[in-house]
């Protein structure tokens, strides 16, 4: 029977595999980053839509019951309950939740930034502010 003495790794091959997974690493990780900020910015972009949606149907409602069309003075009234304390309250920290004042929308991030939309009330606008 032989006996078998080469069991293992070398030191070299081990060293090899580090920097392989290093370079690895240091490709992914901000490939990552930027995978969470546009995810961030799609997610917006999707509740910003639900306020245009809402907004507008809030006023083809009013027009079908008074004749007058006309939108409401918070985005957040055009929305259901459900829909306004999910978005309102979710975080208790501060962060992650969604509020209006002074004709600003703003969504306050995780990491501790916010994106601001302005609404005009009178024609039911919501446009982004960078």
């Amino acid at each position: 029977m032989k006996k078998k003495l080469n069991e293992g790794f070398t030191l070299i091959e081990l060293v090899i595999i580090m920097v392989i997974l290093g370079i690895l690493a240091a490709v992914a990780v901000p490939r990552l980053g930027s995978t969470i900020d546009s995810s961030q910015e799609a997610a917006e972009e999707a509740v910003i839509g639900s306020f245009r949606s809402a907004v507008e149907l809030f006023a083809m409602e009013r027009l079908a019951e008074d004749g007058n069309k006309y939108y409401p003075s918070d985005p957040f009234d055009a929305l259901d309950n459900k829909t306004e304390n999910t978005l309102k309250n979710m975080d208790n920290n501060g962060y992650n939740y969604w509020g209006y004042n002074s004709n600003q929308i703003t969504h306050y991030r995780n990491d501790g930034g916010s994106r601001y939309w302005s609404y005009n009330s009178s024609t039911g606008e919501i446009s982004s502010n960078f």
